[in-house]
């Protein structure tokens, strides 16, 4: 991959942040447990599959992109 698109996509899955972080506040408010329980997994493989299907295997390629903090 290019790397220029590369960075395209770390930037957009990185955008993505705020608004996932904004689904776990709604999620957190959810009074039924099971539901919150199963609503907080699903975002948690969202998460994951971010991660494992677009950052890591970008930052392998293009260390320079890793997401610094």
């Amino acid at each position: 991959m290019e790397k220029q698109i590369a960075k395209r996509i770390i930037d957009a899955v990185m955008a993505l942040d705020p608004l996932l972080g904004e689904i776990d506040l709604a999620i957190s408010e959810v009074s039924n447990e099971a539901e919150r329980k199963a609503l907080a997994l699903k975002l948690g493989e969202i998460f994951y599959q971010l991660s494992e299907g677009f950052i890591n295997p970008i930052c392998r390629e293009y260390p320079d992109l890793a997401v610094r903090d």
